[in-house]
């Protein structure tokens, strides 16, 4: 029952995304508001380890699971439905990050600029207006703990949902505390 409730929620949350046509869009309007929380790449420890972050597209994707794994030492995984690919991964001063990967004898390498990062999203953006190659302008990774079973309108309705809970719990502390001073003040 607890988990029928959870699911009705999670579809309540992402129908106030069906304004959006697509998740670039509404990654325009959510960043600004939310960049301000995001992490640093310097902090590698919200990135890697053993975990895996899965790729969220809002395309069909007919089944198939990307994962990255961004390890120490700046070694780089890649898997698309298990096939792995090796790679390197390397972070910038300016918060960009190098993705380079093996595949065969070919290396493809990508530059990436970080737009936000928490311990459960990881959104980068690709340089230059990814449009005209019919691209996502954005690679967005969720710690696949989080989002294996989401689409993406669900994991970006649980991105703002988790930010804009953050701004309603700062604003109910500053009411109790502004009521507390003013009891405080007029019993004296």
């Amino acid at each position: 029952m607890a988990l029928l409730s959870s699911i009705k929620k999670s579809k309540q949350k992402a129908g106030l995304l069906e304004d959006y046509a697509n998740m670039d869009d509404f990654l325009d309007d959510l960043i600004p508001e939310i960049k301000h929380w995001s992490e640093d790449l310097n902090e590698k420890e919200y990135y890697t380890g053993d975990f895996p972050w899965m790729e969220i597209k809002d395309e069909e994707t007919n089944g198939e699971s990307i994962l990255h794994f961004f390890k120490d030492e700046e070694e780089y995984l890649y898997s698309i439905n298990g096939s792995l690919a090796t790679g390197i991964w390397k972070n910038l001063e300016s918060n960009k990050l190098i993705l380079e990967r093996h595949i065969g004898e070919v290396s493809q390498k990508e530059l990436y600029d970080l737009e936000f990062m928490n311990g459960e999203f990881l959104i980068l953006q690709k340089p230059g207006d990814q449009r005209v190659f019919g691209k996502s302008r954005y690679l967005v990774l969720g710690k696949e703990a989080v989002v294996k079973n989401m689409d993406w309108r669900e994991a970006m309705a649980h991105l703002s949902h988790r930010h804009t809970k953050g701004i309603s719990s700062i604003f109910i502390f500053a009411v109790i505390f502004a009521v507390i001073l003013i009891l405080y003040f007029s019993w004296r």
